[in-house]
């Protein structure tokens, strides 16, 4: 398996691959309500840890191995600590706010993306981009405001919100270190190194947390599974491939749609049929990502 080139052309269309990895990370929320028993660190460390697992073998042959200099490994895992530590921020937050203000502020991703992008970069994102990723967000908002506040019901708190912030901001950063990393490495090994790196740092939190790591029935087994081969395998590992190819602050507007696949996926599969809110602000979300994604025409 060679490294490939950071130039090389796509092999498959980025486009229709995204568009699978956001309706894979949309079955998320399903299969986590398919698994009450399996706190929530437990199952993003199962879930990543074995999708990591899976793709290990890909870092045997000498090209791949060739293409893991000190600096890349050093990449990799950095982008699995922001992976892991936004995992734990965004579940902690949830615990200590509602999940409507938690969700909510973890979106925001797509302005920290364009921000690092904007300063780190100097790629400014157009203002096309910016009033598209605006628009999405009034849309995320207004689905929120018609949503239940959670099994919890508890009042949101300046500490919750705090976290889901840096959630957001955590996983802006795990997009832009992939943007940077993704061009020297080819997908299999990227995400065999980012995945099991995450699943790493995310053992001593679940340690610490106290967070039970097996004894669930069968079915909790066979949700884990099947949220590592949709939302990890074929969700992150999208997005990674996406992300070699798409500036990271489109990468992170097109994740915006995951509300509205959880949405559709809970009316068919849960009876939660949505309110006239979510589905306007799922209308809304749309055209927001749809305005900051859609090809611009050749001068």
């Amino acid at each position: 398996m060679a490294t490939p080139a950071a130039d090389a052309p796509p092999r498959v269309p980025p486009g229709p691959v995204l568009a699978i990895a956001v309706l894979a990370i949309s079955g998320a929320a399903l299969l986590v309500r398919l698994a009450p028993e399996v706190p929530a660190v437990s199952a993003a460390l199962w879930r990543v840890g074995a999708v990591g697992a899976l793709l290990a073998p890909s870092l045997l042959p000498a090209p791949a191995r060739a293409g893991l200099s000190p600096r890349r490994v050093a990449l990799g895992a950095l982008a699995g600590l922001l992976l892991a530590l936004h995992f734990w921020a965004w579940f902690e937050s949830l615990h200590r706010t509602t999940v409507l203000r938690s969700t909510l502020l973890v979106c925001l991703t797509p302005l920290w993306t364009g921000l690092m992008e904007w300063l780190i970069l100097r790629r400014a994102p157009g203002p096309r981009t910016v009033a598209g990723i605006a628009l999405a967000l009034v849309g995320v908002a207004v689905m929120n405001s018609g949503a239940s506040a959670g099994p919890a019901g508890a009042d949101a708190s300046l500490q919750g919100d705090l976290l889901a912030v840096i959630g957001g901001v955590l996983s802006a950063a795990y997009l832009f270190v992939g943007r940077v990393l993704r061009p020297h490495l080819s997908l299999a090994p990227y995400g065999a190194l980012v995945f099991l790196s995450c699943g790493l740092w995310l053992l001593p939190i679940a340690l610490l947390l106290q967070a039970p790591l097996w004894g669930w029935p069968g079915s909790a087994w066979g949700a884990l599974a099947l949220m590592a081969l949709g939302p990890q395998l074929v969700g992150h590992l999208g997005l990674s491939y996406g992300v070699r190819y798409v500036p990271a602050v489109i990468v992170s507007a097109l994740i915006l749609l995951e509300p509205v696949g959880a949405a559709a996926l809970g009316a068919a599969f849960l009876n939660e049929q949505p309110s006239l809110p979510e589905l306007v602000g799922g209308a809304v979300v749309l055209a927001g990502v749809a305005g900051a994604t859609w090809p611009r025409r050749a001068d």
